[in-house]
């Protein structure tokens, strides 16, 4: 665990190489209470670059429609001759933008979404700050404010968005921070708000909401590399109650991300006890198993996905196990480097419930540290899959 001006600085190392080729995602998420009803909902808030240099003055979006016939073509189309039949009429590019996005997920989930080139970003570093259009990221501060008319929706299908409008001024504070998580050749995930804190205000689609750093129940962390992994997992929470005392943890959060190098990687800290298994470690240093399954049919629990984890070594065992409510989740895709339209098929909600067991090795028996109820989970399951042309 990390001090806030470490994080920062590691933080920027994603940021300072513009001309990187591959995905550079940063992302916030938590809890608001609207403000008439008190009624919490959640959202996420990202900034995302795919291959910026690519076409720094113009964003270019790969499933945008791109016609390339002359003149001359035309007017074999126009003749119905049967040059006509082997005319490309679309050319696939390679994604390269910048992007803010804001969402909502749960029953009503939704995201908005803006396209800007990598001139329209400014980084500054000291101290950080990073501009895109009229949203702002900085080390303690997001705010910003996006519109989608339903013209745009219907004009540009390559959004992958909805129509909707949203400002907010947030602040934001990250008390437990990682800077490990994965360090590989290809890509970095670390959670650099493994517990973060938001403050502010937010309206989305008029709607005014609150948030209250008490009740934020906040997440954040960073992911850069030349792809995303094949196959996407992450759970997290900050919520965490004991079943033993029966008090709310409040030094106690957790993050578990993969997949990398077949493994997961997991990052927590319990009460003062900080466990972290990283997967570019060696394979030796722990053993892990992972996954994400609907629930048996005819079950209580059927219409649920339930996320399991189990990590162990010489000193530890850690069983976790999360599910959330279908009707709660939300799918969406987010665009692949390489382009080809290929992409993350990515299926998420942000109201996973569930238990965490911790225990620690003493000879051939187990001493239970924790057995804790988890709440407001992040729970996201994913693959990489090619889109359609």
């Amino acid at each position: 665990m990390t001090s806030n001006v470490k994080t920062i600085n590691f933080i920027r190392k994603g940021f300072k190489n513009s001309k990187r080729i591959g995905v550079n995602w940063w992302r916030f998420i938590f809890t608001a209470i609207e403000e008439h009803s008190g009624v919490e909902k959640s959202f996420f808030i990202e900034f995302e670059s795919i291959n910026p240099s690519l076409s720094p003055s113009n964003p270019l979006l790969g499933f945008k429609p791109r016609v390339k016939i002359s003149e001359d073509d035309l007017q074999y189309v126009l003749a119905g001759t049967a040059a006509a039949k082997s005319l490309e009429t679309e050319s696939i590019v390679r994604p390269s933008y910048c992007s803010v996005r804001i969402g909502m997920v749960g029953k009503e989930s939704k995201q908005l979404c803006e396209y800007r080139s990598l001139r329209d970003c400014v980084l500054k570093n000291k101290p950080f700050l990073l501009s895109v259009g009229k949203c702002i990221f900085d080390e303690n501060h997001i705010s910003g404010e996006i519109e989608i008319t339903e013209d745009d929706v219907k004009d540009h299908p390559e959004y992958l968005c909805a129509a909707g409008s949203s400002k907010w001024n947030i602040n934001y504070e990250l008390k437990t921070s990682f800077t490990e998580g994965f360090e590989g050749n290809k890509a970095v995930w670390f959670p650099c708000g493994c517990l973060a804190k938001f403050s502010g205000s937010l309206i989305f689609d008029g709607i005014t909401y609150t948030i209250d750093e008490k009740h934020s129940y906040g997440y954040s962390d960073r992911y850069f590399g030349k792809n995303f992994p094949e196959r996407w997992f992450h759970v997290s929470s900050s919520n965490l109650t004991s079943n033993i005392t029966g008090k709310l943890l409040f030094d106690s959060n957790f993050a578990i991300q993969g997949e990398f190098n077949n493994r997961i990687s997991f990052l927590g800290t319990f009460e003062g006890t900080e466990i972290c298994f990283t997967a570019n470690s060696g394979k030796k240093k722990y053993y892990c198993t992972w996954d994400c399954i609907q629930s048996p049919e005819g079950s209580d629990d059927e219409d649920r996905l339930h996320w399991s984890v189990s990590v162990h070594n010489k000193t530890y065992v850690i069983d976790v196990d999360i599910y959330c409510d279908v009707k709660d989740l939300y799918n969406r895709l987010l665009e692949l480097p390489e382009g080809e339209r290929k992409v993350m098929n990515l299926i998420e909600g942000f109201s996973g419930t569930g238990e965490i067991k911790l225990y620690k090795k003493n000879g051939k028996t187990l001493e239970q540290l924790e057995y804790a109820k988890i709440a407001k989970a992040v729970c996201e399951f994913g693959h990489t899959e090619d889109g359609e042309l």
